[in-house]
């Protein structure tokens, strides 16, 4: 089954089973990130998408898209979540980074021709919630959730191929790999006149430019940060900051260093069932471009 049947599939499905579930009128937040988890664009949050009222299994599924360009490039990822119980979610996102500026550009620097215009990444997520909020009747606590990310790049084999094993010369040594995360979120209600949420967590991963590059051969521990501030009942400011490994070999004018990326956005509360995102993302380099204010915007809707 090809990509596009798959997801047109999971949508009808997810479409086909929303009458199972019972109606929430609480907020559809957190969104979903664009590697699946909930989160803000690039970064995950403690709480899990849509969980399960008291006495169901499943939560309501949620699907989403997300679009950024980065100069010359433009990113799309399309993702889905479903969760068990309140405590797991399960998503997966599919991401697409169209690098054809880039296919050029080495054809003029090196004589070689790049099969593939386009990167693409599967990836597949499970989080589990450890903690809730205030948990053992201790307000302090925040909500902590782990994850373990699968990631495939099904296009890294045949561009590597295409340029004569220049990936494998700078590092990039599989076409998959496994993310883990911890992280945890509290919401401060009594410090700003309405509420702030912040997050901190840690990834461990070997994956370049979130796998859109491949993987390298060893982990690096890796700290994560956002946050979202309600300026109305349903509009938020919201912002984030992600720590990025750089391990791949320069290739001046065409691969360049791994910058760590950030961003600042408005996330508003359609309704019951919707959010949409706009903003702006600063990644620095996105291989052989400089990319310090890309658009960025996002839909997330909760059946």
């Amino acid at each position: 089954m090809n990509l596009k049947k798959l997801l047109i599939f999971g949508i009808i499905f997810l479409s086909g089973t929303a009458a199972a579930f019972a109606n929430d009128k609480n907020p559809p937040l957190p969104p979903q990130s664009i590697e699946g988890p909930g989160g803000i664009f690039v970064t995950p949050m403690a709480y899990i998408i849509s969980p399960a009222e008291e006495g169901k299994i499943f939560g309501k599924p949620v699907v989403g898209a997300s679009w950024a360009q980065l100069e010359d490039k433009r990113f799309l990822a399309f993702t889905f979540s479903e969760t068990l119980w309140d405590r797991v979610e399960l998503s997966y996102a599919y991401n697409n980074l169209e690098i054809a500026d880039l296919k050029s550009k080495i054809h003029r620097v090196t004589g070689m021709r790049a099969d593939s215009s386009h990167s693409e990444l599967h990836n597949f997520n499970l989080r589990v919630n450890l903690l809730k909020e205030g948990d053992y009747k201790q307000a302090w606590l925040p909500a902590v959730t782990a994850g373990i990310h699968y990631k495939y790049n099904p296009t890294e084999h045949d561009l590597n191929k295409s340029l004569n094993g220049v990936l494998k010369g700078i590092g990039v040594k599989d076409d998959s790999g496994i993310d883990y995360t911890l992280v945890a979120t509290k919401m401060l209600k009594d410090v700003l006149p309405r509420p702030l949420i912040l997050s901190a967590g840690v990834r461990v991963t070997k994956a370049s430019h979130i796998g859109l590059l491949g993987f390298s051969d060893t982990y690096q521990a890796l700290g994560e940060f956002n946050f979202a501030q309600f300026l109305t009942d349903k509009l938020l400011l919201v912002g984030e900051y992600r720590m990025k490994p750089d391990k791949l070999k320069r290739i001046p004018g065409l691969v360049e260093k791994e910058d760590d990326w950030w961003d600042l956005a408005f996330c508003y509360i359609l309704n019951n069932h919707s959010t949409i995102s706009v903003g702006y993302l600063n990644p620095g380099h996105v291989l052989n471009d400089n990319v310090r204010a890309a658009p960025a915007a996002r839909l997330v809707w909760e059946f």
